[in-house]
Formats: C-alpha cells, structure tokens, sequence
C-alpha cells in the first residue's frame, strides 16, 4: 500500500459516517467519491477537501493551500484545498468540512443536470447545438417537447445534407443513450420514417410516437 493509498483508508475510517467512499485515480492522484459525487482528491498522501460555504468559513481564519493541477505547462489551482495537520486531528471539522463539500458537489450536480446544454446531451456537441438553435430549439425541454421528428426536419430545411444518423443522434439525445444503442424498434421506425419522408418530402405519421419521446 503505497502513501497515498495509506492515507485513503485513513481518511475513510475519520468520515465513514458519510458512506461508502469510492476512490479512482485522477489528476495523477486519486477522486473520492459517494454514489458518484466526487468530494475530495487525494496526492501524494494528502487529502484535499472541495470548497464550500463552511470551507470558505473556516479559510477566513486557518490557511489551507489549493490543489494545484498542471495542464498544458500551466498550474491551475482547483476549488480544493489540503487538510492540514492541525484539521486532520480536528475529526470533528474535519467531519464537517468533509460533510460540506459533499454535499456542495451534490448540489452541483443537481444544478448542472437542471441546466443542462444541448451540446453536453449524448452525440451531441456545439455543432448539432448551433444547429438546434437556428432553428429555435434552446433547450433540453424544448428539444424532447419538440420530438426528434420535428427537430430533424427543421434542421434538414436548412440544410439538406442532414440524413438518417441526424435522427439517431437526436434520438439518443432525448433518451439520454449513445446512439449506437438506441433499441432496434426504435431504430426501425427512424428508418420506415425517414424512408417515407425522402420520397414523399413530406411528414409521415410514426406508427408509435410516444416510444420516440420519452426518456428512459
């Protein structure tokens, strides 16, 4: 067990009461994280807490000093700061600060997941984005009240190139999957649909609609 590992389960035994605490490496160190909410980074056999309120609090009279991540030849310090000796004594701040930044993250998370771009929904990015917005689609709520139908063809009457993988991205996109795993009924009804729109022209009925709107 190396130091960093070391110091891993030591931290885990003073905050066990928050739960079951997950570790993986990240930023040459190692994230811990409970049911995914990732609340203190660990390197080189320190701890460092996210900030928080209660952080911000308890700065205002103990320096601590910020996690300092390296990308591209230059140091970013991270909303992180060390556990000092004097808190890793105090188990009792320690147990506080440690309660704050998890539940800061949480919060975070909560908040990001509300405000969510288009871009950041799967196969998406800035260019379906960009595209979803000049054809008025701002939103993931405007998106799925739209349905996939809709949205594609609003965007194939400006550009004409879009074809089938446009409906599955979008798909994938208001289902919240990769669309290389949309379901094959799924998948089937985008084809017969878009099969009836390239000959037609015009909007064909899908035989089951709402399969194509919902979330799962």
């Amino acid at each position: 067990m190396n130091r960093s590992q070391q110091c891993i389960a030591d931290f885990t035994n003073k905050v066990c009461s928050l739960g079951c605490i997950q570790s993986k490496t990240q930023f040459g160190g190692y994230s811990l994280s409970i049911d995914s909410v990732v609340f203190a980074l660990v390197k080189q056999g320190e701890v460092y807490l996210r900030g928080s309120e209660v952080m911000s609090q308890y700065l205002s009279q103990h320096t601590l000093n910020p996690f300092i991540f390296s990308k591209r030849g230059s140091a970013i310090a991270l909303n992180y700061f060390s556990v000092s000796e004097q808190l890793w004594q105090d188990e009792i701040s320690l147990l506080k600060l440690s309660r704050a930044a998890l539940q800061d993250a949480k919060n975070c998370r909560v908040y990001k997941q509300a405000h969510r771009r288009l871009k950041d929904l799967p196969n998406l990015g800035i260019r379906f984005e960009t595209l979803l917005r000049e054809v008025g689609i701002h939103t993931e709520e405007q998106l799925r009240n739209a349905g996939v139908q809709q949205c594609w063809t609003l965007m194939y009457q400006r550009n004409k190139h879009l074809g089938l993988p446009t409906l599955f991205y979008l798909q994938g996109a208001i289902m919240g999957i990769h669309h290389a795993v949309l379901p094959q009924s799924v998948r089937h009804e985008l084809i017969r649909w878009h099969s009836a729109f390239t000959a037609n022209r015009s909007i064909p009925t899908l035989t089951h609609p709402t399969v194509l709107t919902v979330a799962v």
